[in-house]
């Protein structure tokens, strides 16, 4: 007989899949596996994954949610509903923890009659991101969501948060105590790829993850523009299908760079580490939007390029300066800027023991500081404080 989970975590993303977030959800998962006997996962699935299925090897109960409302917040509000049931069965009358993504698991969560300690991870703020997906969305919502997520960080036992200037936009914005929250940056898992049977013949700068409108490809292909002399291509690698960036397409053929392009969607995990290890840099070219300045983030493409000793020529901005060091772990340049970009570029480009030494300095700091094992360290840690394990 299965034992009953000990553990839940409630994450409104598909998992697994090739995003950032699902990057997080293993860890966190592993760090979980690690603290307790069994657990149960709450997620969102697609039409080729079960709605239910039990993951033998992390002793995991699996419940996707797969309902396919149109609207947002409908979507959310029937997720809410469907981990509250979930929560009422008898499968769950062991759990002693309960690990939360966002708002919508923590409002099915925290209860005044629960017996479990919470954990709220607070990656992202919806009142924050949902204009860059939304903008017609109303004032009136947000400030509803914000609401919601005030009432979350003040009922939950404790918060987690890659990113310093995150933590202190939730002590500053919503009052919290600064003792109940814990830094855990993002890690690093190093691969050790095996070479593709096409390379590529002309050095290289790289774009990877999600093309979210805050990420500034705009500013780098405007930039990428102006280096149509070099013998320099781009390389981009979503981790979204080709259909949810045609409009990238459209925008790289108006401005003439289309054919400078290679694209790739939804590599694994190893494929990527090649792409990015043969990169002569790597490129975030982060905006200067709410979400980047005031929320905070911790970007993962920076962490996994210079993990491959690739240094990142990024926006300069809190979020990123936290991890990079001018000239000397990475390069940071003033945000939407594409100009300064595109010379930035240019200069590096000609300037390739530089660069080489720069990438050396920033895989050391990667095996330093930022390895998954020991952010998952971070995490059971927590665990076993909050319950006792």
């Amino acid at each position: 007989m299965r034992q009953k989970p000990q553990y839940v975590y409630i994450a409104f993303d598909l998992f697994p899949s090739q995003k950032g977030a699902a990057t997080h959800i293993n860890h966190c998962l592993n760090a979980l596996q690690n603290t307790y006997s069994a657990g149960m996962l709450i997620c969102l699935g697609n039409d080729h994954m079960p709605s239910f299925q039990f993951d033998t090897q992390r002793n995991l109960y699996v419940y996707r949610f797969k309902e396919k409302i149109q609207n947002f917040l409908g979507r959310t509000q029937a997720f809410q509903e469907s981990v509250t049931r979930l929560l009422q069965l008898p499968i769950a009358s062991e759990v002693r923890l309960v690990h939360f993504r966002d708002v919508w698991g923590g409002l099915a969560t925290l209860h005044p009659s629960s017996t479990y300690k919470t954990v709220y991870e607070v990656n992202a703020l919806a009142h924050l991101e949902l204009p860059n997906r939304y903008p017609s969305v109303s004032s009136t919502v947000l400030q509803k969501i914000k609401q919601l997520e005030h009432h979350c960080i003040h009922h939950c036992t404790s918060i987690i948060t890659p990113s310093t200037v995150t933590k202190q936009f939730i002590i500053t914005s919503f009052d919290a105590p600064k003792d109940k929250i814990t830094i855990v940056p993002n890690g690093v898992t190093q691969y050790q790829p095996t070479p593709l049977s096409q390379q590529q013949t002309s050095p290289y700068i790289l774009y990877f993850g999600a093309f979210q409108k805050w990420q500034g490809i705009k500013t780098l292909f405007k930039a990428f523009k102006e280096l149509k002399d070099l013998d320099l291509r781009l390389v981009l690698c979503a981790s979204v299908p080709q259909k949810r960036i045609a409009i990238y397409h459209t925008l790289a053929e108006d401005l003439g760079i289309l054919d400078r392009i290679d694209w790739y969607y939804e590599l694994d995990k190893e494929q990527l580490a090649l792409i990015i290890q043969e990169a002569f840099l790597s490129v975030a070219p982060l905006a200067a939007c709410n979400r980047n300045i005031i929320q905070g983030c911790n970007p993962l493409k920076v962490l996994e390029s210079m993990s491959y000793a690739t240094p990142v020529v990024a926006s300069k901005l809190p979020v990123t300066e936290c991890l990079i060091s001018d000239g000397k772990t990475g390069f940071l340049v003033p945000a939407d800027r594409p100009q300064l970009l595109g010379r930035k570029l240019r200069s590096l480009y000609e300037q390739e023991n530089l660069v080489q030494k720069v990438g050396r300095n920033a895989k050391k700091l990667i095996e330093e500081k930022y390895l998954w094992k020991d952010q998952e360290a971070k995490m059971k840690a927590l665990y076993r404080t909050l319950t006792y394990v």
